[in-house]
């Protein structure tokens, strides 16, 4: 697939002052005492129930965090509420730029590395004016409009090409990278939306919600979880089926109607099929011409997220009867 150049539409808020790192560290998902310099998390703001408040990606800058938003609803938050809370400590939040260069395709890295502007995975770099952020598939660009347009012109010559938000969304449900307001809304844990691996870390304590993640984790079982599907037939966004704990729903679709996320039973296996002429169990090839998804892979499947000790046993791994 090519390689296509967006402009979007995130929010960049610097956090600076002495106790920067610590205030988060206190407010958020994610371990951020011991991140090196140019590293990349991210992170989430929970309330008491567990269910995202926020959702962002921390980069640890040498005077300062960045803290990159999908949208001005939580870029407001950070500022006016995050920022609002940080009562004696050393930490202030400024709205800084609104609009990013995003690099996507599977052939991104080529493309970004021949325009100059290499990143390593999971880190970030200066490049002038030019922030660089590494992402799945590609990096986003963050600086002056100028900067950015210079850019844009390198990585054209490079072999990308302009495409739209459509683009984006696409290769992100291909990703099976939840988005917040799509898979991440209440009342949604990050268990159930995948994202313990990259949001969470669940040796830390005593942050808002971490008492929600951890009974979760150790003492139940999700009775959902998200799900990059196949889709069979004329299915949108909020189709759903089945009831109760066996209810199915869709979230987010391709402009080609051909793959989808999903909210699953959370015992659904790779393979599985939902709607007309199945529930779960039945074989795809059986469900006729109806509208229905298959289960292609679970989102954030990862048995051993961050901070997890495996030699400590959790309720759902012991042996049942």
């Amino acid at each position: 697939m090519t390689t296509v150049l967006v402009e979007t539409t995130q929010h960049r808020v610097d956090v600076t002052g002495a106790d920067r790192v610590r205030y988060l560290e206190d407010v958020t998902s994610q371990a951020l005492l011991d991140v090196p310099v140019t590293h990349v998390r991210s992170a989430l703001v929970l309330d008491t129930h567990g269910t995202p408040a926020a959702m962002f990606d921390v980069v640890v800058l040498g005077d300062r965090l960045t803290l990159l938003a999908p949208d001005a609803e939580v870029a407001r938050y950070l500022v006016e509420v995050l920022g609002g809370r940080t009562f004696l400590l050393d930490a202030a939040f400024a709205l800084r730029e609104t609009a990013a260069l995003a690099v996507r395709g599977p052939q991104a890295d080529a493309v970004v590395a021949a325009a100059g502007l290499t990143v390593v995975a999971g880190r970030c770099r200066l490049a002038g004016d030019l922030l660089v952020v590494s992402r799945p598939d590609g990096v986003d660009l963050f600086g002056p409009e100028s900067a950015r347009l210079d850019a844009a012109a390198a990585l054209r010559a490079a072999g990308g090409v302009d495409g739209d938000t459509t683009d984006l969304e696409d290769l992100r449900i291909a990703r099976g990278e939840p988005a917040w307001g799509r898979e991440v809304v209440a009342p949604h844990l990050p268990e159930e939306i995948g994202l313990l691996p990259s949001h969470v870390h669940l040796a830390k304590g005593c942050y808002p919600g971490q008492e929600a993640v951890a009974r979760m984790w150790m003492l139940g079982r999700p009775r959902r979880r998200l799900a990059a599907v196949r889709v069979f037939g004329d299915i949108t966004a909020g189709w759903r089926t089945g009831s109760g704990r066996r209810q199915v729903e869709v979230t987010s679709v391709t402009s080609d109607g051909g793959r989808a996320l999903a909210f699953v039973p959370a015992d659904a296996a790779v393979g599985a099929a939902f709607g007309d002429g199945v529930d779960g169990a039945g074989d795809p090839a059986d469900a006729g011409g109806g509208a229905r998804i298959e289960v292609e892979r679970l989102v954030g499947a990862d048995p051993n997220p961050p901070g997890h000790d495996p030699a400590i046993a959790r309720r759902r791994d012991r042996p049942r009867g």
